[in-house]
């Protein structure tokens, strides 16, 4: 059993569904929705809360929640900390990760999603919903596309069957609409991805993030 706190300076996190969901979860004994900094600061200092997620608006008016997660991952290490956000951005995702965050949800992330952030950060792991993997995997694509030595580099690493899946999944597209468009089976999909990642060397999305800040793929 473990408690999980959330912040928000509005309702929209709470009408969306997520504050529901949380309490909805067997294994969380408490979820508390906060509206400052302060009450989330005080609700921390019980010890009571493993967990705390963050409502992210746009980059540009999210001051006072990144200097919340700095402030809470200064003051508390072993609290994890998710940021949730009104879209998939790579600049949210970026500077919330150097904040301090543990993972990163965007609105439109599952049911199914959002329980398995709960258990994964939980665990001690990072998590990221599907659509800020899609995100990253864009961004590390374009890169390698516009630096030639790169791009001969995915050539020569990956088949062409593997390229073509590369190129759709880095444009967005689902493992489904992947699948119909090039006439294969969504577990051939799964394949080609896990052979991808294993060809470049990315284990996981946090491979791609640590990738995406090493090239600079951000203005932040």
């Amino acid at each position: 059993m473990f408690g999980v706190a959330v912040y928000t300076d509005s309702a929209t996190i709470v009408s969306s569904g997520i504050h529901t969901t949380l309490k909805s979860i067997d294994e969380v004994e408490l979820c508390d929705v906060c509206t400052d900094g302060e009450s989330v600061v005080n609700l921390v200092r019980t010890g009571q809360y493993q967990i705390l997620f963050v409502a992210l608006k746009d980059v540009s008016n999210s001051d006072i929640q990144f200097e919340l997660i700095r402030q809470i991952r200064a003051q508390f290490y072993g609290m994890r900390i998710v940021a949730v956000a009104p879209r998939a951005c790579k600049d949210l995702v970026f500077k919330s990760i150097r904040c301090g965050a543990n993972g990163f949800l965007s609105a439109d992330a599952s049911v199914q999603e959002l329980k398995e952030a709960v258990f994964t950060i939980r665990a001690g792991h990072e998590f990221f919903s599907a659509s800020i993997t899609n995100l990253l995997v864009n961004n590390y694509v374009e890169s390698m596309r516009t630096d030639s030595a790169d791009h001969i580099t995915l050539s020569e690493k990956l088949g062409k069957r593997e390229l073509e899946v590369l190129s759709l999944w880095g444009d967005g597209h689902t493992n489904v609409e992947i699948a119909d468009t090039l006439f294969i089976s969504v577990r051939t999909v799964e394949s080609h991805k896990n052979h991808i990642m294993q060809k470049l060397g990315i284990r996981t999305t946090v491979d791609l993030l640590k990738f995406a800040i090493r090239n600079n793929i951000t203005s932040l």
